[in-house]
């Protein structure tokens, strides 16, 4: 199957009684987690519960892997373990500090789609590189570490400058761009926020850390069917003139390419 990156669920990776239940949840993608999720003394545990998950299944095209930050002992423990393993669709890389980290990955795993996840400081300073290397696929926005780091809040008014830097980093490489998860997942409206100010930005996706916010998430991300209407009438009026008019409204070709990423949102070209 074609790697679809709008919606991402986190599963802790010494969880394995979840990882099928992730895959089966409606989410585009299951990460096994082998970072944030697992306890320091649970990590060698995480490792071999991924990999027993992998080795014992053959259809991996929805599974994606977190990983500790490449340079770190674990972080080379799981590289190693992914490196024997059945291909998963891409690993996660945490806290992506510049291209020295992805270099790590490559080396280890060869051509296994990479998505960094931007959540430092350094990582947003060096985002454009970043998202030009080698085998990265999309970045992934990381809200709570970097506020940390930079002693604010995780608020979406508040990391929006360093929001869209990482999208306009994204956009310019070529590759996808994925917001950071919500926290909140008991109010599904939060989430569900959240999402329409990303899908407003541009963003492809979110990351999510509980199968409650699958559906607001999904929700905000898909287009109403005025939205999908109207693409249509902008597609076929500029494939007969151009420049063509909608509405009164001039159709050049940011119009139109905006108008055809849509519709391939919806899964209708």
């Amino acid at each position: 199957m074609a790697f679809d990156p709008s919606l991402l669920l986190f599963v802790p990776g010494d969880r394995p009684d979840r990882f099928g239940k992730a895959i089966a949840s409606g989410a585009s993608g299951a990460i096994l987690d082998l970072e944030d999720a697992v306890a320091l003394d649970r990590k060698a545990q995480a490792r071999d519960d991924v990999r027993a998950f992998l080795d014992a299944h053959a259809d991996l095209g929805a599974v994606l892997v977190r990983i500790n930050p490449p340079h770190s002992p674990d972080g080379r423990a799981d590289l190693a373990m992914l490196a024997g393993a059945r291909r998963v669709a891409a690993v996660l890389v945490p806290k992506a500090s510049d291209v020295g980290d992805l270099a790590r990955v490559s080396d280890a795993v060869g051509d296994l789609p990479q998505i960094p996840l931007i959540e430092t400081a350094r990582g947003v300073v060096h985002a454009e590189t970043i998202a030009a290397a080698p085998h990265v696929i999309a970045l992934a926005f990381g809200p709570y570490d970097l506020a940390s780091e930079l002693g604010g809040v995780p608020d979406p008014d508040v990391l929006l400058p360093h929001r869209a830097r990482i999208l306009v980093a994204a956009r310019a490489a070529g590759r996808w761009a994925i917001d950071g998860p919500s926290r909140e997942y008991g109010d599904p409206s939060i989430p569900a926020r959240d999402a329409a100010q990303a899908r407003r930005l541009g963003y492809d996706g979110k990351l999510l850390i509980h199968p409650a916010q699958i559906a607001p998430v999904r929700d905000a991300f898909a287009p109403s069917s005025e939205e999908i209407a109207y693409a249509r009438r902008i597609v076929e009026a500029a494939a007969l003139t151009s420049p063509a008019v909608v509405d009164g409204t001039m159709i050049d070709t940011p119009i139109q390419v905006a108008a055809e990423r849509l519709l391939r949102r919806a899964g209708v070209v």
